[in-house]
Parts: C-alpha cells; sequence; structure tokens
C-alpha cells in the first residue's frame, strides 16, 4: 500500500469511527439473524423499517441487571440525538471529547485530567456559568453528562492511569501515532492498534501483531483476550467475506459470562479486527461486516471504521458515507479536529527529536 499522510490517517480515523457509529445504532442489539431475516443484511444507510421482536433467544443487553436509562428529550442519553441516518452516537461524543481534552493540554491526558474535562462538560450542560469552553451536541446533554461524569464516575476515573475505556482509547493511539510503546502505557488493545495503523506503510498484519503483543494493558482479562482474538483470526482466515465469521463468532465467542454483557472488550475488539482483517482495504465492506453482526453494533462498527480509516486513510473510506456523517454532524468539525491533532502530533515528534537530539550530543561528549 502507497503512504498516506498522517492527517489523511488521522481523519480518516475520526471520520471511519464516526461513520461505523452512525451506520451501526440502527441494528444495535440484534441478534445477526434477525437481521438478516428482517433486512436482508444492511448495507445502505437509509432509514431501517421498525425492527421485529427476536426469533432468536433472548438477547444480552448493556447494564443487563442494572436500572435501564428512560429516554430524554424523545432520545435515548447513549443513543444518537436525532433521527437522521449519518448522526453518530455517544461512542463517538466519547472519542471526541477525549481528543478535545488533548488539544486543550497539548498532548496525552491522565484519568484526573479526562475526570476534569468531564467535570467540566456536566457544568455546562446543567447550565452552570462557570464552565471552561467545551463540546456540545444539540439533544439529552443533561442526563448524558449526569450518567458520563456521575461522582462515582468521576472519582473512579481520577485514579486511574488510563484515561478511557477499553474498547474506546483509540484517541490514546492518536496522540501517541507511531508508538505502540506509549500508546499501551496510556491505553488498551485499540490505543496500540490505532497507533500502529496510524505508522506510514503499517499493514493489518502489523495491527494484529502489535495488539497481541501488547495483551497486556488488559490486566487480568489479557490472556483471554489474546486466546480469542488468535483463535478468531485463525477462523477468519477461511472466512471469504465477514457475514463468514457471524455463526462461528456468535457459537464461540459472545459474552455469555458474569458480567452477562454484550458491551464487553473481550467481545467487541477481537471480533472488529477480526472483520477487518477479512475485508482488507475494502473499508466499506469493514463496516458493513461490523454493522451486521449485530450484539452493540454501533461499538463494534465503530472500532471497525476507526481502524481501517486510519489505516488505508479518509480517501478510502466510501465518499457518500463520509459526507453524509460529516454533514449531520457539524459541531464539531471532523476536519478541522483532524488537523489540530495532526498538528499537536507533529509539534510533539519534533520536540522528541530535539531532546533526542541533545541527549545523544550530551552522551557522545
Amino acid at each position: 500500500m502507497e503512504n498516506v499522510s498522517l492527517f489523511n490517517k488521522i481523519f480518516g480515523c475520526l471520520v471511519g469511527g464516526a461513520i461505523g457509529d452512525a451506520f451501526g445504532i440502527r441494528v444495535e442489539m440484534m441478534h445477526y439473524l434477525d437481521i438478516k431475516e428482517q433486512y436482508g443484511w444492511v448495507t445502505h444507510f437509509d432509514n431501517l423499517p421498525p425492527r421485529k421482536p427476536s426469533s432468536q433467544t433472548p438477547l444480552e443487553r448493556w447494564n443487563p441487571l442494572g436500572v435501564q436509562m428512560g429516554f430524554e428529550e424523545g432520545f435515548h442519553p447513549l443513543g444518537r440525538w436525532s433521527h437522521e441516518t449519518g448522526v453518530y452516537t455517544d461512542d463517538m461524543r466519547y472519542r471526541l471529547m477525549a481528543c478535545q481534552a488533548m488539544l486543550q493540554k497539548g498532548g496525552p491526558i491522565n484519568g484526573a485530567e479526562f475526570a476534569q474535562t468531564w467535570f467540566n462538560y456536566r457544568l455546562m450542560a446543567e447550565g452552570a456559568g462557570d464552565y471552561e469552553p467545551t463540546l456540545s451536541w444539540p439533544g439529552p446533554q443533561k442526563a448524558y453528562a449526569r450518567e458520563m461524569a456521575s461522582l462515582e464516575r468521576l472519582s473512579y476515573l481520577t485514579n486511574q492511569k488510563r484515561p478511557c475505556f477499553s474498547g474506546w482509547d483509540a484517541p490514546m493511539g492518536i496522540i501517541h501515532a507511531g508508538d505502540p510503546d506509549a500508546a499501551a502505557d496510556s491505553g488498551y488493545a485499540m490505543a496500540v492498534a490505532i497507533a500502529t495503523a496510524l505508522t506510514p506503510r503499517a499493514t493489518m498484519q502489523d495491527v494484529i501483531e502489535n495488539v497481541l503483543n501488547y495483551a497486556w494493558t488488559l490486566g487480568h482479562h489479557a490472556s483471554e483476550f489474546k486466546g480469542r482474538l488468535e483463535r478468531l483470526m485463525e477462523i477468519g482466515q477461511n472466512c471469504s467475506t465477514p457475514f463468514d465469521l457471524y455463526e462461528p463468532f456468535y457459537h464461540e465467542f459472545l459474552v455469555t459470562f458474569p458480567p452477562w454483557d454484550s458491551v464487553f472488550t473481550l467481545e467487541m475488539v477481537p471480533c472488529a479486527l477480526a472483520i477487518c482483517a477479512i475485508a482488507g482495504e475494502d473499508t466499506g465492506q469493514a463496516i458493513i461486516g461490523a454493522t451486521n453482526v449485530g450484539r452493540d453494533a454501533d461499538t463494534i462498527a465503530g472500532i471497525a471504521g476507526e481502524l481501517a480509516g486510519a489505516l488505508y486513510g479518509f480517501d478510502a473510506l466510501p465518499a457518500q458515507w463520509a459526507s453524509r456523517v460529516i454533514e449531520a454532524n457539524p459541531s464539531p468539525d471532523l476536519e478541522q479536529m483532524a488537523k489540530d491533532l495532526t498538528n499537536l502530533v507533529v509539534e510533539r515528534n519534533k520536540v522528541k527529536l530535539e531532546r533526542s537530539s541533545v541527549l545523544l550530543s550530551d552522551l557522545e561528549g
């Protein structure tokens, strides 16, 4: 694959993630057989007819044993806040909040700094008058802020070295573009994957190898994560399309043990990586494949889209999908954010090189 500019890759990561998120939300928490039966696979970006009751066994859902969030202002606080297709969800809002926090700081963030970003966002959403500039979207922001910036969440986050949830940690890969070692210190599998993908002439094989090598970032889940990814990649070698992966994935890899939750790194990330590997340079096929697997489809497709976009660049994404997402989500401006992130990464690398040169001179002297 010919070289792709860093900006093209970072812009591709942001827009690819937004496309996948917006594409997958329409079938979130459906069984893949229900998707096939009702829609004949979702390969377009138009509104879908209302879903029918599942003909499969009961599905797990997010926070399965907890109190389910209700709708606010006509929308679920953790979903898309518009009936227009192309609008992304909390998945992308979360990533953009992390990116904005790093731009405001001028470098990587820790848990305490991300907690401050969320606290400031909640001040804005609650109508306080003394908050710093922050991102904002039209919709039920108050309910969303109270969920994402609850006292319990903020207290937990303040003590964390790695600020992002596992699976939503791509921003840590962006800021450490080309440096998976540093990405592993501040993120998890997707931070490593994105940092690798943003390297010039990186391949999907490079991504998988690094994710496996840095599986230790997942702590006590490391061994199972690594085993699941290796097994899915083995199965994927015999798959002609991502659709061929669904049956064995549902048979072997669903999280049907505590926490009984479909929103879990051990399920989502290996699935998205394997689908990207099967799809190759066809970024549209990666997003379609990750959408129709169902389960937490917006998250899986968002992960697949951001990885495909980072690896192959914005220009490799389906142009019509990219245009729809950019138009449907005007703020923040994804292109401008990609430019700002690119400039920050380049400037940080210049400083690293200057420091390395000074150190080398001192050693030689």
